[in-house]
């Protein structure tokens, strides 16, 4: 009988879990195929697969898109309930705003009045429609819009009529319209101060078309300058032609402002400001003649763009004893950086002090970073990679899978609901802990949602947690693609892990797609290359075609670069036109100092992080250590690069 009961029970508990695997498989279709009504305008349809998913856990994301879909026929009490309601859903400040954008567009400024939040005054637009309603409400507004008016910046077109009013109330006097101007100027923005010229005074006017002359043509106004150099307006546009002027061509920039020093002693007052802006561009271009003019600067902040272009500048002209003195000009929280702790442990070996400089890099090397790497490379030790694996408890993480908000979230990414799921998880961890966080990881590693488990671990103590944080993740296609176009897997990995932390259905602000964030016209280039048939955007994205493609466009890369893969991974990032114009030009560099002076932050931190990524999948893939000695090698200069390119 017992025997009986057991058996009856194991298959009451199999066809429950069997029941609620089909129940939610067919909420899960009845969810996508509600979307597809709504896309499609049949909301009868949609009205009657709502009613039928009574019991998902994803039913008010279904709400959400309907209202999103029927702003401007839906009533602000259906909006209000919503709001009420589902306060807590991460897209709920979307439909306000969305909700505010759509009552301003039909002017119905009372209702507006009601959902507006002051926590929303950051968005210049919703507050000027904001503003408009405060007005229609006989409230006073112009000092507030005032506020907004005087920036330098162009206003949106919902402040367009407020501009109107301001101005027909005579509000917009000579000096107000001048104090604009002056900031439209500090911003650059000429198309303003040429559209605010008719609001001045005759005089101020003069002033700004001379500022719009140095802006337009600064060689040719800094040679004809037909008024004096006496009053302070006139430095100003002098300074700011020989800055316009900087930007062209630095060397050429120094010489007129020299020049005009010399016709001109007091626009002395203004040497600092040319001397640190002309000086800056000059190490953007990797001049010769910016170290020597970047010593001459007095840094206005301990660790501002002038005290690291310094040592830059002194890097790119392997100046060890300027590169010393400016590092250990850092204050110390900032010297103890792992950047400035590599180069002052090689400018120390550089200048005679061996043993200081091994102390640096052997506790440099303990690190699992781009700078550990190098040092340890200096040392000839191999690096500290080893994998320590999560222990997050069962228990932990049935518990937090358990939660609302991240049952919510693994509902979005089985469906490819890309454009929701990170706020829903973000939001199911608002205030976990550290263990909490680190189960969550492995949670979602466990979905196969690397990208999350990646990003969940970011900024936490795991970080020799290799097989989340570096996962293998579609590992055959990856080593074949590498293969077939002669790269090496780990750096396609590297590449892969950067752009997209292998998120398959990324897409970036400028249009990347996929885990190896191919740009459409590159993608489609490509492809015909190597006779792959792509049609638009959503076979760009599929894994197979994404890897290839990307695979055989990063063997072009290198092969363009000479086998360089820094130069190369720059190139990816930044194109070959702009890494072109940042190789030495007299003599070889070694490759950690060519990284280092990138002009640009983003593609310079982007080479930094590919690099130690390959080395880590290096590790990963065939247990070597020292991935990046091999990889770091010198960076001819063009001269040369021009010779073996024919």
């Amino acid at each position: 009988m017992r025997a009986i009961t057991a058996i009856v029970a194991a298959f009451l508990l199999t066809w429950s879990g069997f029941a609620h695997a089909t129940s939610l498989a067919q909420e899960r279709a009845r969810y996508l195929r509600a979307l597809t009504y709504l896309s499609a305008g049949r909301y009868h349809q949609f009205a009657r697969l709502y009613a039928a998913e009574r019991g998902y856990i994803l039913r008010p994301y279904l709400r959400y898109h309907e209202l999103m879909r029927r702003l401007s026929h839906d009533t602000p009490a259906a909006v209000a309930r919503f709001l009420d309601r589902e306060r807590t859903l991460p897209v709920a400040g979307q439909l306000r705003v969305a909700w505010l954008e759509s009552l301003a567009r039909h002017h119905r400024y009372k209702t507006f009045r009601a959902f507006y939040l002051p926590s929303l005054h950051g968005d210049v637009s919703l507050y000027c429609d904001e503003l408009k309603a405060r007005a229609l409400a006989h409230r006073p507004v112009m000092p507030a819009f005032q506020a907004l008016w005087v920036s330098g910046n162009s206003l949106p077109e919902s402040c367009r009529p407020l501009a109107r009013t301001f101005r027909a109330q005579g509000l917009v006097t000579p000096a107000l319209a001048w104090l604009r101007v002056r900031h439209a100027m500090r911003a650059q923005n000429s198309a303003l101060v040429a559209r605010l010229t008719a609001d001045l005074a005759p005089a101020q006017r003069v002033w700004a078309h001379r500022w719009l002359a140095m802006q337009a043509h600064p060689y040719a106004s800094l040679r004809h300058i037909d008024y004096p150099l006496t009053a302070h307006r006139a430095h100003r546009i002098v300074r700011a032609g020989i800055v316009a002027l900087a930007q062209q061509n630095p060397v050429l920039a120094m010489t007129v402002w020299q020049g005009l020093l010399a016709r001109h002693p007091t626009l002395q007052r203004e040497q600092a400001y040319v001397l640190r802006h002309v000086a800056l561009l000059a190490a953007y271009d990797h001049l010769p003649q910016a170290l020597s003019w970047l010593s001459q600067v007095t840094p206005r902040s301990s660790y501002g763009s002038v005290r690291r272009w310094q040592i830059r500048a002194a890097l790119r002209e392997r100046a060890w004893p300027q590169v010393l003195v400016f590092i250990n000009d850092l204050p110390a929280p900032v010297r103890h950086k792992k950047e400035w702790r590599y180069w002052r442990a090689r400018a120390l070996a550089k200048t005679g002090h061996p043993h200081a400089a091994v102390r640096l890099l052997t506790a440099l090397s303990r690190h699992m970073t781009y700078y550990g790497f190098l040092a340890a490379d200096r040392l000839g030790v191999p690096y500290n990679l080893k994998n320590v694996p999560l222990a997050a408890s069962a228990r932990r993480i049935n518990r937090l899978a358990d939660e609302p908000a991240i049952e919510a979230a693994h509902e979005l990414y089985v469906l490819h609901q890309n454009d929701e799921v990170w706020a829903q998880w973000w939001s199911g961890l608002r205030g976990a802990s550290a263990k909490d966080m680190e189960a969550a990881a492995q949670l979602a590693a466990r979905w196969g949602w690397h990208a999350s488990a990646i990003l969940t671990l970011a900024g936490t103590a795991a970080t020799h947690a290799l097989d989340l944080r570096f996962p293998l993740a579609y590992r055959h296609l990856i080593i074949a693609d590498a293969r077939m176009d002669a790269i090496d897997p780990a750096w396609v990995y590297g590449i892969i892990r950067q752009e997209s932390a292998f998120m398959l259905n990324a897409r970036s602000c400028v249009g990347a797609l996929g885990l190896m964030q191919l740009m459409p016209q590159t993608g489609f280039v490509t492809a015909r290359e190597i006779h792959l048939s792509i049609e638009g955007d959503r076979d760009l994205i599929e894994a197979t075609n994404n890897v290839d493609i990307g695979a055989h466009y990063l063997s072009d890369v290198l092969s363009r670069e000479l086998r360089q893969e820094p130069v190369a991974t720059a190139a990816y990032n930044a194109g070959p036109t702009a890494v072109a114009q940042w190789l030495p030009v007299r003599r070889a560099l070694p490759a950690d100092l060519w990284v280092d002076t990138i002009p640009f932050q983003q593609t310079r931190d982007y080479v930094k992080d590919v690099m130690a990524f390959t080395a880590i999948y290096q590790y990963l893939l065939t247990g070597q250590t020292n991935a990046l000695q091999t990889r770091m090698a010198l960076v001819p200069p063009t001269v040369e690069l021009a010779a073996n390119e024919g």
